[in-house]
């Protein structure tokens, strides 16, 4: 587990295809949530989880959060 994860050749190829196989990024760097204010989570750029193919692609291709996808925002 390490913040820097994403910049090593297997975070990078989550980042690019982890959607197409069902998987999302929940607290990552770069979204409007850095600091947790949504999620209550700081960045955990190495956490993932399987929402399903659809609703996967729908999320990054929307670049939402999930909980900006499911609508239970703050």
């Amino acid at each position: 587990l390490s913040r820097e994860f994403l910049s090593t050749d297997e975070g990078k190829w989550l980042t690019a295809h982890a959607y197409e196989y069902g998987f999302i990024f929940r607290y990552t760097d770069g979204t409007a949530d850095t600091q947790g204010d949504i999620t209550g989570y700081v960045s955990e750029p190495w956490h993932l989880r399987y929402v399903g193919i659809d609703a996967a692609s729908e999320i990054h291709y929307a670049g939402q959060l999930l909980e900006e996808y499911l609508g239970v925002l703050n």
